[in-house]
C-alpha cells in the first residue's frame, strides 16, 4: 500500500529560543518543517536519498490512550513513499537516544499504537535515532551538507542585479568528458580540461554542482574531496 498524503496534519511553531525551523525541499519544491536540529538532519539524508520518492512531515494523527488511561493523539515525524513499488513506506519518529531511554514508558504507548497503525495499513513503523544520523551516517552527513551549498545554487543567481559569472557551458564539457572514462577522480577530470587555475576554480565549483543534483555519481559515504571517484550518473 502506498499512503499519499499531502497536508501535514500540524504545524510546527516557530520559537526564537527553540531549534524548529523550515528547509526548502528541491525534491518537493516546498518548505519542510523541522521542530529539531536531528529532524533537520534527517531531512538533509532523506533529501539526497534517491531510493526516496517524496515524504511529509507531521502526516498523521494515530490515537493511542496513555499510561493514566486518557485517550491521546499520536503525531509522528515523518511519512516517507518510495519509488521501489515493492518496498513498503514508512512511518518514522526521530529522537535523540537519551530521550528515547528517558521517557520509554511515556513513548511506548504511541510506538505501540504506530506499529498496530502501520500493520493494518501495510506500512513500516521505524525509530531513528541520533546514533544513526550523526554516528552511523556521519560521514554522508557531512557530504550532503557540504553539497547542498551548490544544489540549488544557479536556480537562486539574479544575473540582472550581479555581476557574478559561471560559463556553465563547462558543464557540458565536464560531463562529455566523464564519459570517456568509466571512472575517474575529480582532479584527473579537471587536469583533462584545462590547465589554468582560475578556470580550474570554477570547473570544481560545477562539477560539486553536477554531483550536488545527480548527474555525476561518487560514493557518497567516503569523504568527499577532489580524489574522489566520480562517473556519469
Amino acid at each position: 500500500m502506498t499512503l499519499k498524503l499531502k497536508k501535514r496534519v500540524r504545524e510546527i511553531s516557530f520559537k526564537s529560543s527553540s531549534l524548529s525551523g523550515q528547509i526548502c525541499s528541491k525534491k518537493l519544491n516546498k518548505s519542510i518543517q523541522f521542530e529539531s536540529s536531528l529532524e533537520k538532519d534527517f531531512i538533509y539524508l532523506i533529501e539526497f536519498d534517491t531510493e526516496v520518492c517524496t515524504y511529509l512531515e507531521q502526516p498523521i494523527e494515530i490515537p493511542y490512550v496513555d499510561s493514566d488511561g486518557k485517550k491521546r493523539k499520536y503525531t509522528p515525524d515523518f511519512l516517507v513513499n518510495y519509488h521501489d513499488k515493492f518496498r513498503k513506506d514508512e512511518i518514522i519518529e526521530i529522537k535523540y537516544e537519551s530521550e528515547l531511554l528517558k521517557k520509554k514508558d511515556e513513548l511506548e504507548g504511541k510506538f505501540e499504537s504506530a506499529r498496530k497503525y502501520c500493520i493494518a495499513n501495510d506500512l513500516v513503523f521505524r525509530v531513528i535515532d541520533d546514533t544513526y544520523i550523526r554516528d552511523e551516517k556521519h560521514i554522508l552527513l557531512k557530504n550532503i551538507k557540504f553539497l547542498s551549498r551548490y544544489r540549488d545554487f544557479f536556480d537562486k543567481i539574479d544575473y540582472d542585479a550581479t555581476n557574478l559569472h559561471f560559463d556553465t557551458s563547462y558543464a557540458c564539457i565536464l560531463l562529455d568528458k566523464i564519459e570517456q572514462f568509466e571512472s575517474c577522480t575529480i582532479n584527473q577530470l579537471i587536469n583533462t580540461i584545462t590547465n589554468d587555475w582560475e578556470k580550474k576554480a570554477e570547473i570544481i565549483f560545477l562539477t560539486w554542482y553536477l554531483i550536488a543534483n545527480n548527474f555525476i555519481e561518487c560514493d557518497l559515504s567516503n569523504p568527499l574531496n577532489l580524489n574522489s571517484a566520480i562517473w556519469k550518473n
